[in-house]
């Protein structure tokens, strides 16, 4: 399945400072083919998932939806407080700082921020063992 996902933006520019900075530490880049009213990220758009932020096309105002949050895996918990934190410095809120939580196994360990725009994003890191990484 080829799977792209898109969050609504009210000001472009600024979606694209934050998530430039978000997916470095991902290690996911521009996508090509972005346009003056969107912008991608991914590694292999043409095989497998992209991720896009859009003014919505129908002229009206983005808003983010209740309910709704796009979760990105991390390849390591270092990197879940990277992005975390490099999320806050370009414009991000704290909705969970990185850890685990009593309602999720204990090898799962997560973040939850809002984008400028207040769409929510987690990034995640399973198989975590606070023994070698005790966090920062």
């Amino acid at each position: 399945m080829r799977l792209y996902t898109t969050y609504g933006t009210n000001d472009l520019q600024r979606a694209i400072r934050f998530y430039d900075a978000v997916f470095s530490v991902l290690e996911q880049p521009r996508l090509p083919g972005w346009t003056k009213d969107c912008a991608g990220w991914g590694t292999e758009p043409e095989a497998g998932t992209g991720f896009w932020v859009c003014t919505p096309f129908d002229g009206q105002k983005a808003n983010a939806g209740n309910g709704t949050m796009i979760a990105f895996p991390a390849r390591s918990a270092a990197q879940v407080r990277r992005f975390h934190a490099t999320g806050l410095e370009h414009g991000g809120t704290d909705e969970g700082k990185p850890g685990i939580r009593d309602y999720y196994a204990t090898d799962f360990y997560v973040a939850y921020l809002r984008d400028p725009d207040g769409n929510k994003l987690s990034c995640f890191y399973y198989h975590y063992d606070p023994e070698k990484d005790p966090g920062d």
